[in-house]
């Protein structure tokens, strides 16, 4: 609706290192229209840096920091994103929880240890396999293809949440049934 296509993050700014914003600097130069939008909890030090390293990529112009907010405001801010970008090598898991109950995907990296996996399992157990990029490469690449083919972003957007609710990851009387049994 804005004439954007609205990245966003709201994972630790301490998970977000130079990789990923070089990672992300790219996705921001291939489409044209793009926004990122980052929120956190950190201290102002880390968004000092981040400021620094996107500008030194040349898209500082394009990102944009939500200040820390009560929970009601920080759900409604995903409603700002189109696609939610998770960092690597370490994932993030309430936002992608939180980004999923508010319908809005979340591109992720497969990892190669527990900290980075689990995005890939988020995404796996939501049968998103489609958001799960193997390396760098393939990140940006999806991100572009999300971004250019409206019909099938628009698609996904309308089938994530109800998709979830199914899935495993949001079956909470399972989960008691068997925390319980333990």
């Amino acid at each position: 609706k804005n004439k954007y296509f609205t990245f966003g993050s709201f994972n630790n700014f301490d998970k977000i290192n130079e990789e990923v914003i070089l990672v992300w600097s790219k996705i921001l130069k291939k489409i044209d229209n793009s926004q990122l939008v980052l929120k956190t909890s950190s201290k102002r030090l880390a968004t000092k840096r981040l400021k620094e390293l996107f500008q030194k990529n040349g898209v500082l112009e394009s990102v944009k920091f939500l200040n820390r907010a009560k929970f009601k405001d920080h759900l409604d801010n995903y409603n700002l994103i189109d696609i939610a970008l998770d960092t690597f090598p370490y994932n993030g898991v309430t936002t992608s929880f939180e980004a999923v109950w508010m319908g809005v995907p979340v591109l992720t990296m497969a990892g190669y240890n527990f900290n980075s996996r689990c995005g890939e399992s988020i995404n796996k157990n939501l049968n998103m396999e489609q958001l799960i990029a193997k390396d760098e490469e393939d990140y940006v690449s999806k991100a572009v293809s999300l971004a250019s083919e409206r019909e099938k972003f628009l698609n996904l957007r309308k089938s994530i949440f109800l998709d979830a609710i199914k899935s495993p990851l949001f079956d909470e009387k399972k989960f008691a049934g068997n925390f319980f049994r333990l």
